[in-house]
């Protein structure tokens, strides 16, 4: 008995120890003062021997001190939400992931889906398959990325608009993507939202209700996640104050990003999305063989992780994990090897630091 409490206050000590590492590698980091600001890192990590979880900065500058419990813009680890829920439907028999997209979107008149992909010259959307939507290799252009300083400069003259699915689609036809993809169906990698938008209106038309009400029937109220719901799109389920989020000097957080929507709308916190990575490797969600199929992932371009069905593959101190970034600096990942979990928020998109290396010192340093 005594050498199990001498055990235990050892593994205590070396806890506290490591926790107090980690603290001060995270403070290190916070700067208010930049051009660039960071004002908070919220960090999670979890395995079957340590337990992280804590939040440092503030909210924004001069104003509330976060904490583990503070909420984000999860940004695009969104899709992992809206991939699982396409699974989900495969599961009960209402679509096959090899099935042509356009049988379920034909009839949505906005979409012109006939439309949505010419190349050379060419219609091509008829050809597009779920598979190659969530995997992002339809060929499709992406309104953020193809056009990137149109875009932006249409969010910060308009930071109020209220978007929908189908003011993302007239933007899309506006910037004349459908005839800018990037290859035929299946013969190239290219992320972009619009595959995830598409995806969204598949899942509103098998269910019947709205992708926010989806994603809360399936994945939320399941796994108890109360801190997370669907920005813009339904009323936040807490009162906590959303930490502001930055790309460069623009505080992504006084514009309204209802253009995310299904590709990367929801808030949550670290604890909650730790609840959902959980829950989907744990077959909280999908079954086995569902499972593998998100995580089948392949290569994709020189200098990108290789893509699943919604999610990346990550090596972080040698682990593999298996998740989503997010714009706004984030992650969250699962390692079905070491069981480790891992969800951070940097708050910052474009950090003055390298983002991998901090991550993998600190996991280092939880070990």
């Amino acid at each position: 008995m005594k050498r199990l409490i001498l055990i235990l206050v050892f593994l205590s000590t070396l806890a506290s120890a490591q926790t107090d590492t980690i603290n001060k590698m995270i403070k290190s980091k916070i700067n208010h003062n930049l051009q660039e600001p960071l004002h908070s890192i919220l960090f999670y990590f979890e395995n079957e021997n340590y337990r992280y979880n804590e939040g440092f900065g503030l909210v924004d500058k001069n104003k509330d001190t976060v904490s583990k419990h503070s909420a984000y813009k999860i940004a695009s680890s969104t899709k992992m939400f809206v991939s699982t829920i396409i699974l989900q439907l495969e599961e009960e028999g209402k679509l096959n992931i090899t099935d042509n997209a356009f049988q379920y979107l034909q009839d949505i008149e906005y979409l012109k889906f006939k439309d949505f992909h010419i190349f050379n010259n060419k219609h091509f959307a008829k050809h597009i398959t779920i598979k190659q939507l969530l995997s992002h290799r339809s060929g499709l252009a992406d309104i953020f990325t193809d056009r990137e300083e149109a875009f932006f400069l249409e969010i910060t003259q308009h930071p109020n608009t209220q978007y929908s699915p189908k003011k993302i689609i007239e933007l899309y036809y506006k910037y004349n993507l459908n005839k800018e993809p990037h290859s035929k169906p299946n013969q190239g990698w290219h992320y972009s939202d619009i595959n995830y938008v598409l995806l969204g209106l598949i899942i509103e038309k098998l269910d019947n209700t709205t992708l926010a009400q989806s994603i809360r029937n399936r994945i939320i109220a399941p796994l108890n996640m109360k801190d997370t719901y669907f920005e813009f799109y339904e009323k936040p389920t807490h009162k906590k104050e959303v930490i502001h989020q930055y790309i460069g000097n623009i505080n992504f957080s006084k514009i309204n990003t209802s253009f995310d929507w299904a590709g990367g709308g929801l808030v949550s916190t670290n604890l909650d999305m730790a609840t959902f990575i959980q829950g989907l490797f744990h077959l909280k969600l999908i079954n086995q063989k569902s499972l593998q199929k998100i995580i089948d992932v392949k290569f994709t371009k020189e200098n990108e992780s290789r893509y699943g069905l919604g999610v990346y593959e990550f090596v972080v101190n040698k682990d593999t994990f298996y998740g989503h970034f997010g714009f706004y600096g984030t992650f969250i990942g699962y390692s079905p090897k070491t069981k480790t979990t891992l969800s951070y928020s940097i708050s910052q998109a474009t950090p003055y630091f390298n983002t991998y290396k901090f991550v993998n010192e600190i996991i280092k340093s939880a070990k």
